[in-house]
């Protein structure tokens, strides 16, 4: 599992991609979603698939979004994938 010093790393990344006013728009609605899943992924630690109950969210790209976040935090993944899922608009 990662440490606690790159998880928070991760965290602050994340906030700051939320605040991109893009993420509001409807195109975004996916995105958004998985990312506030990460959030909660990350913050809780939730590094075991089954726990993070991923079949509540509406779309396959917020679930994909959010199992990245898992993959991160067991380092399967590396924090720029998780972090460059794109925001359509200008």
């Amino acid at each position: 599992m990662r440490d606690k010093k790159e998880i928070e790393h991760c965290i602050k990344e994340i906030q700051k991609r939320m605040r991109d006013k893009r993420i509001n728009r409807f195109c975004n609605t996916n995105v958004k979603e998985g990312y506030i899943k990460a959030l909660e992924v990350l913050s809780k630690k939730i590094n075991i698939l089954q726990n993070a109950h991923l079949e509540l969210l509406n779309s396959v790209q917020g679930r994909a979004i959010a199992d990245l976040a898992i993959d991160f935090l067991n380092g399967d993944c590396e924090e720029d994938v998780l972090l460059n899922v794109p925001i359509r608009g200008r």
